[in-house]
């Protein structure tokens, strides 16, 4: 073993589970040295029921093991018991009576154990020096994510009840408790060069409050000027007041400016107390006149806005965008269709379209998910448009197949969802606007003389046109 390379050593570690790196280790003193660097997995993940921030800070002070760690996730998700034990149930219907029951009580008696354990940790918030005192001693720490929505535990049961947003815990003290969170790791971020950062659940009030507020600029100031990948999914609260909602978005769009070498940017908004609602605001009071000279690939989700706001902001960045998403899942059932559309209060999608084709040169890709409305709300179906996609690719720009996992499988209802691939063909490859069908009952009103309708583009798998939907309200 003595003579052979590094390289091939390195190899054969490549090649071997976490119990085999340790017996590996303890065959001779090289293998022992070369094997450090497979003790640990690049990824840590740290869940409020272990004392993952005790690991980390002993990991972070260990001279070698501190370089094993590229990327963390900082899972605080919590489960609603009451609804969570429903949804289970019915999760499970189908099973014999016995087995359902053994198997729920199983994971439930587990789940408590866990909880007994968080309850003996102090809060996160709490900790934040030793939190930070770790992120100083990780050289090698390049991607961090902070989530909400997945689910902690190790246990099969709740990983279906996690994809069902009313069984994740939203008590009294959640958004204060949220908060301070956040702030606790932005607080550790400024000590990293992060190339990536994932929150999907950040409150927006937090760039409201005046102290929440300058302490995110002044750490978001040092450190996001690194980041290539941003994806904030932002959580409104329900009564926030138009000034308050001014100075909110204003300090969203500051923090985005503080990265202005991004790649990859997906901002999503989703408005828990109103599922159904779109957020409302303008890319110019977010963002003033801003460009991200590197920007490659484009997420909104769950947003309202004019079509010549959008435009314009598409527009700038038509020397880099190469891939754009409008719409998503948003806060959909693993059984609903897609819920996370973009709304336009003024103007219209067919002349955003027809705006954009041949203005986007360096554009490859184009996805549309979701409710996409368009039209003032206060006007009926017959002067708005309705359109309703479902997924055709995943994340990664991959092929979706009908057969994925639950709550992660392509819903589709026939004769109500298309794909956007007629749409991506003419934006990017230009011709006539694609042959469109008009909604059921925008093709009644469109019999009364004089009122032209708008019109959708073919439907998967040969139904009818897309129907037309009561309108849905905006939260403006």
């Amino acid at each position: 073993m003595d003579t052979l390379p590094a390289e091939l050593l390195r190899l054969i570690f490549d090649n071997c589970d976490p119990p085999s790196v340790r017996a590996l280790r303890l065959t001779c003193g090289r293998l022992a040295d070369v094997g450090y660097d497979y003790l640990l997995p690049p990824s840590f993940r740290a869940v409020e029921w272990k004392d993952d921030v005790q690991r980390l800070h002993s990991i972070a002070h260990h001279d070698r093991l501190n370089r094993s760690i590229s990327s963390i996730t900082f899972n605080f998700s919590k489960v609603d018991e009451y609804t969570a034990r429903h949804a289970s149930f019915f999760q499970h219907w189908l099973q014999e009576p016995e087995e359902r029951s053994i198997l729920l009580q199983d994971a439930w008696i587990k789940y408590y154990e866990l909880e007994g354990k968080a309850r003996d940790l102090p809060p996160f918030h709490t900790r934040s020096a030793m939190v930070e005192e770790s992120f100083k001693r990780l050289p090698n720490l390049k991607d961090l994510e902070i989530t909400y929505t997945k689910c902690p535990y190790d246990i099969e049961v709740f990983k279906d009840v996690f994809l069902v947003r009313n069984c994740r815990k939203r008590d009294p003290t959640f958004r204060a408790q949220t908060c301070k969170n956040m702030n606790a790791i932005i607080s550790a971020v400024r000590h990293v060069s992060l190339n990536s950062l994932t929150i999907d659940q950040l409150p927006l009030e937090i760039f409201r409050l005046p102290d929440d507020r300058r302490h995110w600029f002044d750490c978001c100031a040092s450190s996001f000027s690194s980041l290539s990948k941003l994806d904030l999914t932002i959580d409104p609260p329900a009564n926030l007041m138009p000034q308050s909602r001014f100075k909110a978005i204003n300090g969203l769009g500051h923090v985005l400016q503080l990265s202005p070498n991004l790649t990859h940017l997906s901002l999503s908004f989703h408005t828990y107390h109103a599922p159904m609602q779109k957020f409302g605001f303008s890319f110019r009071a977010l963002l003033q006149d801003f460009t991200f000279t590197k920007l490659t690939s484009l997420k909104l989700e769950g947003v309202s806005c004019s079509e010549e706001d959008l435009r314009s902001f598409l527009l700038r960045h038509a020397k880099t965008l190469e891939r754009l998403r409008l719409g998503g899942r948003g806060l959909a059932k693993p059984y609903e269709l897609s819920i996370g559309g973009v709304h336009l209060h003024e103007g219209s999608f067919r002349s955003l379209f027809a705006s954009l084709q041949g203005k986007l040169p360096k554009l490859q890709r184009l996805h549309l998910e979701g409710d996409l409305e368009a039209g003032d709300i206060r006007t009926g179906a017959r002067a708005r448009e309705t359109f309703k996609f479902h997924a055709s690719v995943d994340e990664n720009w991959e092929d979706m197949d009908d057969e994925d996992h639950f709550g992660r499988r392509r819903v589709v209802q026939e004769g109500k969802t298309m794909d956007s691939s007629a749409l991506e063909r003419y934006l990017i490859h230009g011709g006539p606007f694609p042959k469109l069908v008009v909604p059921d009952a925008a093709s009644a009103s469109s019999s009364s003389e004089g009122s032209p309708s708008p019109e959708l583009g073919p439907v998967s798998g040969g139904g009818p046109g897309m129907a037309a939907t009561p309108a849905t309200a905006i939260a403006v």
